[in-house]
């Protein structure tokens, strides 16, 4: 249980917030999550696709050039996913 004087500061960082920023004040009432940027869902979409096509076509037409391209596409896929790009 929070002390008095806890609550008052809690309190005033509220009040703060809802005259500062009334949308995040609200996102964070609601408690909802944000949607992922637009930019990052192109990206990732984009490298994702982009990996499968390069080793999908490296297999077809027996390329390793084309495979190893897919492979490298496929790790900076994983490092983009894990990484904080576009995020808020």
């Amino acid at each position: 249980m929070l002390s008095h004087h806890d609550r008052q500061e809690l309190e005033k960082i509220e009040r703060w917030f809802e005259l500062t920023e009334p949308a995040l004040a609200a996102r964070l009432r609601s408690g909802r999550p944000a949607r992922p940027p637009l930019l990052r869902l192109a990206v990732l979409l984009g490298l994702d696709l982009t990996a499968g096509l390069l080793m999908l076509l490296g297999v077809v037409v027996n390329s390793p050039a084309l495979l190893l391209t897919g492979m490298i596409t496929v790790t900076a896929a994983v490092i983009v996913h894990l990484s904080r790009f576009g995020r808020d």
